[in-house]
């Protein structure tokens, strides 16, 4: 079975699901397809898909940072906060100055609280918050702790639209970050154009493109396949032994201070690490011991070949 993680440029329009049910045609049945967070079916760009054993790794690319880029339309606020929406209220957007936006769009950077849009993937009371609204209902939405790192505007306002580069952690709505500018402005704003440029280190010029239709010659697309060990770019990466990999294999928590590092990663979630060998890939939890660190795996993965069947 395939194992891997195969970045794609989402077209515009098509849902994330089934671009994942799309690949798993593709490559025949038995093949194990998810996704490390979905993208709106309104916006295109990054999409990270987890074949095999990598789909145990969702939690990892699900806590990387995602990069885009925004054009949001002042004047208007609509039920879905993109274009495709409903106006439901408007504002004035004449008076709105570059440094206006500039300010407010500054005042949403770091921890904050933010309320998904109704038309979202966000359960409410087990159902997807998108369903209930289109079957005519009106989701509870609660507010939910996010994370936006950066955000700049690009380039001038031009008939009341301007450009935006955000980084932000998981769980952030570019579509709410639109709509909370908008109001805190009184002039109401949504998003018309939303591209996701990078999801982590996965970033559009590394990224297989399906086209409108998602056909793909198999040959390509798993010449896309990105091996697991590229996790290390964004953990921390120790080199240990055959005996303390197969041990971490089992279960086992492994002392690795002699370990060598391979590199440093850009984050390190939850004191996220990982350890590889020649056969076996652990990432866990690095733990500080009496005479050292330690690390307790929580996910193996096989390296024995390129389309290696996760570990026990």
């Amino acid at each position: 079975m395939f194992q891997g993680l195969l970045p794609i440029d989402k077209p515009l329009g098509l849902r994330s699901s089934y671009c994942v049910e799309q690949v798993k045609k593709i490559l025949g049945k038995g093949t194990k397809v998810g996704h490390g967070g979905t993208l709106d079916s309104s916006a295109s760009g990054v999409l990270v898909l987890l074949l095999g054993g990598a789909t145990r790794l969702f939690s990892l690319v699900m806590n990387m940072p995602k990069t885009y880029s925004a054009v949001v339309r002042l004047g208007a606020e609509t039920t879905t906060c993109d274009g495709t929406g409903e106006i439901i209220s408007s504002g004035d957007s004449e008076s709105v100055t570059e440094e206006d936006l500039d300010a407010a769009a500054v005042s949403f950077l770091g921890w904050r609280m933010q309320t998904p849009p109704e038309v979202s993937a966000v359960h409410v009371k087990g159902r997807r918050a998108h369903e209930i609204f289109r079957a005519g209902g009106s989701p509870e939405m609660l507010p939910r702790q996010v994370f936006i790192e950066s955000i700049r505007r690009i380039g001038a306002i031009s008939n009341s639209e301007a450009r935006f580069q955000i980084k932000c952690g998981k769980g952030t709505y570019v579509r709410a970050i639109a709509r909370d500018i908008g109001r805190s402005l009184g002039c109401r704003a949504h998003i018309v154009s939303l591209r996701r440029e990078a999801v982590g280190f996965f970033s559009l010029s590394q990224a297989l493109c399906p086209g409108e239709n998602f056909s793909v010659p198999k040959d390509d697309l798993v010449s896309a396949v990105r091996p697991v060990s590229e996790m290390e770019r964004f953990l921390p990466c120790y080199r240990v032994g055959e005996g303390d990999s197969s041990r971490m294999a089992d279960g086992v928590r492994v002392d690795i201070s002699g370990a060598a590092r391979l590199t440093f990663g850009d984050r390190c979630p939850d004191n996220g690490a990982m350890a590889v060998s020649e056969k076996w890939m652990s990432v866990g939890r690095l733990e500080p011991a009496e005479r050292g660190m330690t690390m307790t795996p929580e996910i193996n993965l096989s390296l024995a070949g390129p389309q290696a069947e996760a570990a026990r």
